[in-house]
């Protein structure tokens, strides 16, 4: 059995929403404050703290604090109508008023098979019908006794009833129930150990208490063995060799207290103690038990190659860490397997696992804990946060759950859908292309405010330089800056459409003669057509050059209105296009290049056969030729980084503008 999805409802940025779970792991990315922590924040407060206090106000989303005011105003309301002698309509508004109170809703739901015991959702299935194999736990959060709590609000001083609730915490309660989904009237309320029996929940969270510096007083790895010990401290072989090694120190340390403790013993007789008291003689002596001895008497330390132990605060971070979460997921299986009756799903939460672990760390991490609870018969899920595009790498697109506030409105996107459209719509090699380009390439996409597809080495290097120049608000930003080539942005399209992140898409315009092979040429050719698939398949879905060069803005637009294409235009004052970036970036600084071609590498292709340098003119006017003789791009983009004051090109100024003004 297992957990198919969870609802919820009126929580933080939550005003309705359902996650469904995959089998095993479900990875939950998103920007920052995008609500991934909130998510597994209320798990933890309706099923691992007994306060109920734990939940506040501020836990309320936004909606619920508004149907909470007006609550507040239809009461008073109420009141009203009961002092003018309007009884039937005061009734109407006191029920209206309840009815608008707020509640925190959590819903799990989930599924098993025949061939699976059922005694854990036991009391979690209420239909008897044979074909269908799922149980709904339903767990509220609300006011539990209404008209006492708005009666005292009206009595009270406070004129804002979000202030008096926040004062009134103790009139919510929590309550777990047992719902029929397809007959949602059928329910049965719940006792804690009933939902304990069908859903058991642990948590490994980014923050834990070691560091590794001299003045690491935690010993958090030293804490996690303490806990592992009281874990499996219940196994009675593992207590009788305990026992029986303290009773041997015990013993010794009899005799050497007795006769440590003889003058104090002695002194004790001549002031009449013993002879205040019936009982014997005061003796001291050694008491230990296993769970006393191992909390605060043990600490992990680290052997070097010559045989000496170093302390915990001595080994990295990293390693550190790994070890910690390593412990706490063997101590939670101990614990789980050792429940009895035994949970039916266990679901493990872990923050942000990549925090202080290395690249390669993170990956090794998502495999090795999947094929460990895979080993275990573990039937356990596990639900990580994360911001590492490495542990993306790791579970491609099905278990991926992406958190998105870019509307205002928390929205949850399951990539598991997105993999099985583009099945679907017969669009396969996009997929593969897709899933290879996260796993051979860091894709930090699923975190960005914005994103911007560039076609090479000399954008990249040059970008973050043309950002501060042109729209300098974009440096304050998230940015992902993804190099996909000339011809496989299209490739992206789906997929960016998808996430419905602003993106800029900066491409060459990649003019060719219209027959044949449509070998290159330069865009003045006047029947050239374009050669790259963006720009004829997306965006703007124009073949020829002429056309594309008088293309206006809005043409530029993905239909979602988020995703816009740069490519070549003419620079203020010139007709001229360039057909690739160094070209454009040429006839943008033409003046520049004839100032400063002699200190460049690439000196060589601003000069004719004469060994003279061209003039900006020239240079405008042999700017394709210029631009074909460039060997090495990265040279010329290293060239560009060493002349002063040069300008960006106007296709991609325009662009950066536009994605500058997009707001999320």
């Amino acid at each position: 059995m297992r957990v198919e999805s969870v609802t919820i409802k009126g929580f933080r940025l939550f005003e309705e929403a359902t996650v469904s779970l995959d089998e095993l792991t479900t990875i939950i990315v998103g920007r920052n404050n995008s609500g991934k922590t909130s998510f597994v924040e209320l798990f933890y407060k309706f099923f691992r703290v007994e306060k109920v206090d734990r939940f506040t106000i501020d836990d309320l989303s936004r909606q619920q604090r508004k149907l909470l005011e007006e609550a507040g105003n239809a009461w008073t309301q109420a009141r009203k109508y009961d002092e003018e002698g309007n009884q039937n309509v005061a009734i109407v508004e006191e029920n209206r008023a309840i009815g608008k109170l707020p509640r925190i809703m959590l819903e799990v739901e989930f599924s098993y098979n025949d061939s699976e015991p059922l005694t854990p959702l036991a009391e979690l299935i209420l239909d008897l019908d044979l074909k269908r194999h799922d149980a709904l736990l339903s767990c509220r959060y609300h006011i539990a006794r209404p008209r006492e709590f708005l009666k005292e609000f009206h009595a009270s001083r406070y004129d804002n009833i979000l202030d008096f609730t926040r004062r009134r915490m103790h009139y919510f309660s929590r309550e777990f129930f047992a719902i029929d989904k397809n007959d949602r009237d059928n329910r049965r309320l719940l006792d804690p150990k009933s939902v304990k029996n069908a859903l058991a929940c642990d948590f490994i969270y980014a923050q834990t208490l070691f560091d590794d510096t001299a003045l690491d007083n935690g010993h958090g790895l030293s804490r996690g063995f303490e806990k592992y010990y009281r874990t499996i401290a219940n196994g009675e072989d593992v207590l009788n060799q305990l026992e029986d090694a303290i009773q041997k120190v015990s013993n010794q340390l009899d005799v050497e207290y007795e006769a440590l403790f003889q003058s104090v013993f002695t002194d004790l007789k001549e002031f009449g103690v013993e002879g205040m008291s019936p009982l014997q003689g005061v003796k001291v002596k050694s008491f230990f038990r296993p769970e006393s001895l191992v909390n605060n008497s043990t600490k992990v330390v680290y052997e070097d190659e010559s045989g000496y132990f170093l302390s915990e605060a001595h080994n990295g971070l990293g390693y550190t860490k790994l070890i910690y979460i390593v412990l706490q997921l063997v101590s939670f299986f101990e614990e789980y397997n050792a429940r009895q009756p035994i949970s039916g799903t266990h679901l493990l939460f872990v923050e942000e696992p990549e925090a202080h672990l290395h690249p390669q760390m993170q990956s090794v991490f998502i495999r090795s804990v999947t094929e460990y609870i895979k080993s275990k018969n573990w039937n356990a899920q596990l639900v990580i946060t994360t911001h590492s595009s490495h542990i993306i790498t790791e579970s491609g697109f099905k278990g991926i759950r992406y958190f998105d506030i870019s509307r205002g409105v928390l929205r949850i996107k399951d990539l598991t859908n997105f993999r099985g459209d583009l099945t679907r719509r017969d669009k396969t090699s996009t997929l593969q292309f897709l899933e290879q380009y996260m796993e051979l390439r860091r894709c930090d996409m699923f975190f960005a405010d914005k994103i911007i597809l560039i076609e090479g080495v000399t954008e990249r290097l040059l970008l973050p330089r043309m950002i501060e120049l042109s729209a300098p608000s974009l440096a304050h930003e998230c940015i992902s800056i993804i190099e996909v080539g000339g011809a496989y942005a299209i490739k992206f399209r789906e997929l960016l459409q998808f996430l419905d992140v602003p993106t800029l898409i900066i491409t060459d315009i990649d003019s060719g003669k219209s027959t044949g092979k449509h070998e290159k040429c330069p865009t003045t050719i006047s029947d050239a057509v374009t050669t790259n698939m963006t720009l004829k398949n997306w965006l703007p879905k124009i073949n020829y050059v002429t056309d594309l060069l008088n293309m206006s803005d809005s043409k530029k637009l993905d239909p979602c209105g988020n995703i816009r294409v740069s490519y070549r235009i003419p620079e203020a004052g010139n007709t001229r296009a360039g057909r690739s970036f160094e070209e454009a970036f040429i006839l943008a600084n033409a003046k520049k290049f004839a100032e400063q071609a002699s200190n460049l590498v690439s000196s060589k292709v601003f000069r004719n056969r004469g060994s003279e340098y061209y003039g900006e003119t020239d240079i405008e006017s042999k700017s394709y030729e210029i631009a074909e003789r460039i060997d090495s791009k990265s040279d010329f983009a290293f060239d560009i980084l060493l002349m002063e004051g040069w300008g960006t090109p106007k296709y991609i100024e325009e662009g950066l503008r536009w994605l500058a003004s997009q707001t999320r």
